[in-house]
């Protein structure tokens, strides 16, 4: 038997009402909480009393398991995308214009609407019927009809766009003149302003686009203004590329800036016509185009730097010089093939004895390479590239994954994809490289595998490849180091201005062979032949005489690049008999 507290309870629970024990007095809603509008703190809260975590103020569905209205501030507005002109004007445009009949077309638009078109300065433009209409119940009628009439087995498409009012059929001279009057407003210190020229007031009444009218813009800007332009802005005319402006930049001849901003820009690509027609150009600006947020910054600059090389502002931001290794004009060997190969028979070359001289110091522990620091210019340049693969071949110091110090320093492109993380691991400067050069660790050249190649020597600048094994305490490691130095003129040595490592992992059968075999380092005695080609090589190049050039030679311990700097330190103190007559 039910009691009378679990029937109020059921009830109170369902309806919401209350039950008095031994009363007959009942409370109950007005009306069926399902259709009841509430309003106010209760419209939060649902059947059971607790509140409503599907929205509040939404209307109650009576079950749970459906989804509530949300609330959409947006809903119940349109966007009206055939909002008219403010002058009231539409332009209608229908396609394929060779399939059908003018006359016949405007025959059934009559028939079929119940409007007055009175269509305006109708004519065929690229295969599209073109006219004008005004008023929005004349646009209505037309809209409605697209699609639905045909025509000789063919359905009819109709476009309206609003518009300033009905295009004037111009002849060329007349577009000319029109052209010509906005241009005049436009120029102004060797600067031409053709930025939203398609709004112009002058060209009211005629096509105004820039890929419309720039054969003509081109025909005026040669006629008129070719040797005086000097900067063209071409912003906010919606342009995807240059081409159509290949005849405006080509009547230029003494055009050094060009504004393209807030276009629409997306490539290179889009700009090749600038390249062909301006490549001379020295400032450029592209902002607010897509093309600045498809590409790195880095890349950006170094690419617009190749198409246009004089350039020297970008986005209005100056660019930095270009590096260079220009040095003063001085006297120097000409690059004769026997001097290119420096590790000929002979004595050791200047380069060949820095670079042992070089090793020497780098192999005697990460606190003795601080006495590099004399070798590495100010401004030098420092980098590792590191490829480590390994097949079923790892042992002790063949190791299968890449050391710790490479992998944090490795500016491979697979290991380092970011453009910033790459930069943040080219050392620039003499402190910095040598720091890095510190962390290295422990290092053995294998003076047994060193290769030393080199350029012929050209304005006192030289470029170096050394190359071999070098052996560490955990791994074996194959190197080729490629180093570019410039002449010292103080002391006859070499600077270093970038120094670039790429490491691989050694293979253990090369190692293996290398260790076998025995190594000597021996100096090669001098020989009296070398002496007298030596003697040539500096009178060719100081046009000294005989007994001057071998003292120079014998001061330089017969290094010639040493021999040649102090022939240009002490030049103007040299006696009139120190030279051929």
């Amino acid at each position: 038997m039910l009691s009378v507290c679990n029937i109020s309870s059921g009830i109170n629970a369902e309806y919401g009402g209350s039950y008095r024990g031994n009363s007959n007095r009942k409370s109950w809603p007005r009306m069926n909480p399902k259709h009841q509008r509430r309003t106010g703190s209760s419209a939060f809260l649902d059947r059971d009393g607790d509140t409503d975590m599907n929205g509040g103020g939404a209307s109650y569905s009576g079950n749970r398991g459906k989804q509530k209205n949300r609330y959409n501030p947006g809903y119940g507005r349109r966007i009206n995308k055939n909002k008219a002109h403010a002058s009231g004007w539409w332009k209608v445009i229908v396609h394929d214009a060779d399939k059908f009949d003018k006359d016949d077309f405007f025959r059934m638009l009559d028939n079929t609407t119940n409007e007055s078109i009175d269509p305006q300065n109708t004519r065929i433009e690229r295969n599209k019927l073109v006219f004008w209409i005004k008023g929005p119940r004349a646009k209505e009628a037309i809209y409605h009809q697209s699609g639905k009439l045909t025509l000789k087995d063919h359905t009819i498409s109709i476009l309206t766009v609003p518009s300033d009012g009905p295009e004037i059929q111009l002849t060329k001279d007349e577009q000319k003149g029109k052209i010509c009057n906005a241009l005049i407003k436009r120029y102004a210190d060797n600067k031409l302003d053709l930025s939203d020229f398609h709004r112009d007031p002058d060209m009211t009444g005629m096509r105004s686009k820039l890929f419309d009218i720039a054969p003509i813009l081109g025909e005026l800007v040669k006629e008129k203004c070719a040797n005086v332009i000097h900067e063209i802005d071409f912003s906010n005319n919606n342009l995807k590329h240059t081409g159509c402006l290949r005849e405006i930049l080509s009547a230029c001849n003494v055009l050094k800036k060009v504004k393209l901003d807030n276009n629409r820009i997306n490539s290179l690509l889009e700009i090749k016509s600038v390249e062909k027609n301006a490549s001379g150009i020295t400032h450029l600006s592209l902002i607010n185009n897509p093309l600045k947020n498809l590409m790195d910054d880095a890349q950006y600059i170094a690419d617009l730097r190749k198409m246009f090389p004089k350039l020297i502002e970008l986005d209005g931001v100056p660019l930095p010089e270009r590096i260079s290794f220009d040095t003063e004009e001085q006297c120097s060997l000409p690059p004769t093939q026997k001097y290119a190969i420096l590790l000929d028979a002979g004595p050791k070359s200047a380069i060949e004895n820095f670079f042992l001289q070089y090793v020497k110091i780098h192999d005697s522990g990460s606190a003795a390479r601080v006495q590099l620091a004399p070798a590495y210019d100010e401004t030098c340049l420092f980098s590792i590239a590191v490829s480590w693969t390994s097949n079923k071949d790892f042992k002790d110091k063949f190791p299968r994954t890449m050391p710790a110090e490479l992998t944090k320093r490795n500016r491979n492109f697979k290991h380092c994809l970011k453009a910033e993380q790459r930069e943040s691991r080219l050392f620039i400067g003499q402190e910095n490289v040598i720091k890095e050069l510190s962390q290295l660790g422990e290092t053995k050249h294998m003076l047994q595998t060193l290769n030393i190649d080199t350029s012929g020597l050209v304005n006192n600048h030289v470029t170096a490849i050394l190359s071999g094994i070098i052996d560490t305490p955990d791994s074996y490691r194959t190197f080729s180091r490629t180093f570019v130095l410039a002449a010292n003129p103080v002391n006859g040595s070499f600077l270093v201005l970038n120094d670039q490592i790429s490491i691989i992992r050694s293979v253990p059968d090369i190692v293996e062979k290398v260790e076998s075999q025995a190594f000597v380092v021996e100096p090669a005695p001098a020989k009296a032949s070398q002496h007298a080609d030596l003697v040539k090589q500096i009178q060719a190049a100081t046009k000294m005489t005989d007994s001057y050039c071998v003292q120079c030679l014998e001061a330089a311990s017969w290094d010639p690049q040493k021999a040649l700097a102090i022939f240009n330190e002490t030049r103007a103190k040299l006696p009139a008999d120190a030279f051929i007559a």
